[in-house]
């Protein structure tokens, strides 16, 4: 018997080392496939840590022959004299920063958010520039404003064109040969046509209570102290500036869209780069969803890819926290938008 407890003795104990070194086994298992796990994560960061990295010197070399390219061909603007050969020329360079601009939006899914912004600083004063430089080499006729008469002259004129301008009141209405838009009014329901607005800068300022209609291609427009008001517009070729409106509705689409100081106000948007904001409050975003006869047509002269709408990437320039949504912009729920607008 005591040899039997002792066989039973020697079994139970092998049979709790298997036990224990089964465990101990399966501890430092574990803890090397832990290990290994964790090397590799490190290798992947490392490794996307270089790429980026790569991505980044890519970039920036890049960006900086480009940019240093269109500053050298601007120099060279002052050498240039007949008109044809400046119309040519400030077209090169505006197609150049628009590629710029599109090199700068696409490569932002790897570049830090200093860089974007620095980067997108860089093609804002390339454009101002340009700019400039082309209103100082081909001057431009300044907005002027007309009397009664004149307005009324204007608004006949404009309606054989596709524009018109319902009004009670005198009508501060500017057209002329390469600029066009609507300044100082209130109440009133304002259009202009393709003949009017294609391939040239639009500036609408300074309007309460109204509703504006772009039926065209324009190649900008610059959007300034508005209140209470709509504005629909069809494809921009390049950039709309929007500074200082309060509680309005914009129906846009355009290569780059930039506003400013704006507050409670609603976006629906087509934009192939980026929306950025900057100052604002209780601005919100949804895609862009206004239809006119013709509107196919002017899409193909702007140029903008329709397949491409960045409505709801918005950079905010006053909010540098890259884990976190900022409280300035937000999305409109779907239930809320407005799906079909008045035409």
């Amino acid at each position: 018997m005591a040899c039997e407890i002792a066989v039973e003795d020697v079994g139970q104990n092998f049979a709790d080392l298997n036990e224990k070194r089964n465990l101990v086994t399966d501890r430092l298992q574990r803890r090397d496939e832990e290990r290994l796990q964790d090397l590799q994560k490190k290798k992947e960061d490392k490794e996307k840590i270089t790429s980026d990295t790569e991505n980044t010197v890519f970039f920036n070399e890049n960006f900086n022959a480009a940019k240093a390219k269109i500053e050298a061909d601007l120099m060279r603007s002052d050498d240039i004299t007949g008109k044809s050969e400046l119309t040519d020329h400030f077209d090169a360079l505006v197609v150049a920063v628009q590629s710029l601009q599109k090199f700068v939006s696409d490569s932002t899914l790897f570049l830090p958010k200093y860089e974007i912004r620095s980067s997108q600083d860089v093609v804002n004063r390339l454009t101002d520039a340009i700019n400039e430089k082309r209103d100082e080499k081909i001057p431009k006729k300044k907005f002027a404003f007309k009397s009664k008469k004149k307005s009324e002259k204007i608004e006949k004129k404009g309606t054989q064109n596709g524009d018109a301008v319902d009004s009670a009141t005198t009508s501060k209405v500017s057209v002329q040969a390469n600029d066009c838009g609507f300044m100082d009014l209130s109440g009133q329901s304002l259009s202009l046509g393709e003949k009017s607005i294609n391939q040239k800068d639009v500036a609408i300022m300074r309007l309460t209570d109204c509703v504006v209609k772009l039926h065209g291609s324009p190649s900008a427009i610059h959007i300034d102290k508005l209140t209470n008001c709509k504005v629909f517009s069809g494809p921009v070729s390049a950039s709309i500036f929007i500074d200082n409106c309060t509680n309005c509705t914009f129906v846009l689409p355009c290569q780059q869209l930039r506003i400013h100081s704006t507050t409670d106000t609603s976006f629906y948007i087509h934009v192939t780069s980026k929306a950025i904001i900057e100052d604002c409050s209780r601005v919100v975003f949804a895609p862009y969803n206004w239809y006119y006869n013709g509107i196919d047509e002017h899409y193909r002269m702007s140029g903008l890819d329709k397949s491409i709408n960045n409505w709801d990437d918005v950079d905010d320039f006053n909010w540098l926290v890259t884990d976190q949504q900022s409280p300035n912009w937000g999305v409109i729920p779907v239930e809320e938008r407005v799906e079909n607008w008045e035409t």
